[in-house]
């Protein structure tokens, strides 16, 4: 993986992280200059930036939040501004993540999802996914229910998270599990938590051996200051590149697929994924158990939430507390 250039070749995916200037939506016209907007953006990054694969954009970009009209601006993904986008990623040949904030639910008595997609090169959606963790109390969206990997530029294989979802370990291990080599993260994250967002990114790149991308918004939009701070992450948790908070910003890095499988076929010590699922092998061979380890999760909390939802949601609210304590007038 490297920076410093503007190419990519056939072994490497060359990524870019945009901080998306904060967008005040108001109306579906608007909706829809502003994906013309992220279309000339896109064409615009790929001229400068020929060696581009991949191109994200944040959680927020396309719709904004709108606290009195997040309803009546939520889209379906067949809408006119999603093939926009889509015909922006096929006419420059480059792979697209972002989001609908929010999509529209099946369900007309449930509230939208937050959404991510991600466009092929050909402007296909190749995945849908909908957020896990819904920032409560302040985020009305409907939570979904499972993570999703696919196959991305080059062969890399790629999850998505969204904003809060980055703050659940839990997260990132199954995108990990199911072969993500590279975890992405679209939010829409404002102050305070700026230092603990790149702390979690960083972690996480390591404890899942993977690269991660973030894009943030940058900029206010009325309501809250996005701090911006996109940032690349190699599988070893250095950052290979970082923007600071000013809305328009680009970061731009090359991506060693080779590399990546590398390190997770050869890494002994710091082979997290390998680790975990077979524990203490040294001290079972040598004691005639086997040579591979331990497999059987050592954790409470996760056998219980898996056997006993409810019972492990009533021992959380003894800790924390046991009804919600707001909710937004939105």
């Amino acid at each position: 993986m490297s920076m410093g250039d503007i190419s990519s070749d056939e072994e490497s995916v060359g990524i870019a992280v945009i901080n998306y200037p904060a967008p005040k939506i108001n109306s579906y016209r608007e909706v829809i200059e502003n994906a013309k907007k992220i279309a000339e953006m896109i064409s615009n990054t790929k001229l400068g930036l020929p060696g581009l694969d991949i191109i994200v954009f944040p959680e927020y970009s396309l719709q904004g939040f709108n606290p009195k009209k997040w309803r009546e601006l939520s889209l379906s993904v067949d809408s006119e501004a999603v093939d926009i986008i889509r015909e922006a990623s096929k006419s420059n040949g480059v792979y697209i993540v972002f989001t609908l904030t929010g999509e529209i639910n099946e369900d007309p008595k449930k509230n939208p999802y937050d959404t991510a997609l991600v466009v092929s090169n050909e402007g296909k959606i190749v995945l849908k996914y909908r957020k896990i963790m819904p920032w409560v109390p302040m985020e009305p969206w409907y939570p979904g229910n499972a993570t999703y990997v696919t196959e991305g530029p080059k062969g890399i294989k790629l999850g998505v998270m969204i904003c809060d979802d980055g703050n659940y370990p839990e997260i990132w291990r199954d995108l990990a599990f199911k072969g993500a080599e590279l975890i992405i993260r679209v939010q829409g994250y404002m102050y305070p938590p700026r230092d603990q967002v790149s702390i979690m990114s960083k972690a996480m790149a390591w404890a899942n051996n993977s690269y991660v991308a973030v894009s943030n918004l940058a900029g206010y939009d009325g309501v809250y200051y996005y701090f911006g701070h996109s940032m690349i992450v190699s599988f070893d948790g250095r950052v290979l590149g970082e923007a600071g908070e000013s809305p328009g910003e680009i970061i731009y890095a090359q991506l060693s697929v080779p590399e990546i499988r590398r390190i997770r076929k050869k890494w002994t010590a710091e082979n997290h994924l390998y680790k975990l699922l077979h524990r203490g092998y040294t001290a079972t061979k040598m004691a005639g158990e086997s040579d591979d380890g331990i497999a059987e999760s050592p954790f409470d909390f996760y056998k219980m939430w898996v056997k006993d939802p409810v019972q492990t949601k009533k021992l959380i609210e003894a800790i924390t507390y046991s009804k919600p304590k707001y909710y937004p007038k939105i």
